[in-house]
């Protein structure tokens, strides 16, 4: 999926602190290339359509003899741009995925890998984004929310979990909402076919959507409600509600962690199927092996990394880690060393273990 045209408030403040990072003599001069001008490539979650490409676009506004046109950037589901990686013969320089465990295991551990590390950045709570026209959804609350789509003729807008993380997320937080209200499964069947943790199928109330064009699903009246990053609802302007934080995937916990650990979904993985667990969402990059410019690659993601764009990420709805951390610290290359203000830890011993 191509971005998404950029809301210019968000492109201001992403600017804003870009110049204000650059002036302040963080980044160093690009590798030098015999053209003159490199290009970033960039691949992305599908809900950082939105987004991105602002932070991209200031990078390249405040990098000399550095690109990245449209073209260059591919925003589609973490699963899937994963496994394209993974099949090599890809010029992405930066790989930001929205789980955190999709660069460990979709592209570190396969065999040739073409990835040695992640940095995990942000976290980015789950949030019920709604069509405010739509008078069945009035009062809609986040106490009430699940009654309230709870209903025939509600349509639930997601995409399939077996490409895109944000498809099992949805899910999770459906049946994570089912157990703290003591539903007994009533309001996943509402949606999705079979058991929970079983392979799960549309029902007549849930389209496939992807989440680039979720405000186009919910303008046009496809669908009427969408689980969804609170990013892409803050940058796409949606109406959403926010929903408590033990189903909203959103606490980063021990104690938060094992509960979410307790529900799962399955999903279609190569000629096979495997079972996910829920997890909080929490985003990552790396820079591949295979990048057209391995340093250009490690520039900017010192940027993303770096004190000048924690307040933009905030700002988009994001929470910022501070620290950051990574599944292999020691392998963190030494451009992005001094980037995080707060340096980088190890991933947490409860999260790694869900690697």
């Amino acid at each position: 999926m191509r971005p998404l045209v950029r809301n210019a408030v968000f492109v201001a403040v992403v600017v804003a602190v870009g110049i204000s990072g650059f002036a302040g003599g963080w980044v160093l001069k690009p590798t030098s290339s015999s053209s003159g001008t490199q290009t970033l490539w960039v691949v992305g979650a599908g809900s950082l359509a939105p987004i991105l490409p602002s932070f991209v676009s200031s990078f390249v506004n405040a990098t000399p003899g550095v690109s990245s046109p449209v073209s260059a950037q591919l925003y589609e589901g973490s699963s899937t741009a994963a496994s394209s990686l993974a099949g090599g013969n890809q010029p992405y320089d930066v790989f930001v995925a929205a789980d955190f465990r999709t660069i460990p295991q979709d592209i570190e551990t396969p065999a040739p890998s073409v990835a040695s590390w992640e940095v995990v950045f942000a976290s980015d709570p789950m949030v019920l984004a709604y069509a405010p026209s739509d008078s069945a959804l009035a009062g809609i609350n986040g106490a009430n929310w699940y009654d309230v789509i709870n209903h025939t003729g509600i349509i639930l807008g997601a995409p399939n979990a077996s490409s895109d993380p944000l498809g099992a997320n949805a899910i999770f937080t459906l049946e994570l909402q089912d157990h703290a209200a003591g539903l007994g499964g009533a309001l996943y069947s509402r949606f999705f076919t079979g058991a929970q943790g079983a392979l799960a199928g549309p029902t007549s109330q849930t389209s496939y959507v992807s989440e680039d064009v979720a405000g186009t699903a919910l303008s046009s009246g496809e669908v009427d409600v969408f689980l969804i990053y609170r990013s892409f609802a803050v940058a796409d302007h949606l109406a959403y509600v926010n929903l408590s934080s033990s189903v909203n995937l959103g606490n980063t916990s021990s104690t938060s962690v094992a509960s979410y650990q307790g529900v799962s979904t399955t999903v279609l993985s190569g000629t096979g199927t495997k079972v996910e667990k829920g997890a909080p969402v929490l985003f990552s990059l790396t820079v591949p092996s295979t990048a057209k410019s391995v340093a250009l690659g490690e520039l900017f993601a010192a940027y993303l990394l770096s004190n000048t764009t924690a307040a933009a990420w905030g700002h988009l709805g994001f929470v910022p880690l501070a620290p950051e951390w990574s599944d292999r610290p020691a392998s963190v290359p030494a451009a992005l060393a001094g980037s995080p203000p707060t340096g980088v830890a190890p991933l947490p011993s409860y999260l790694a273990a869900l690697l």
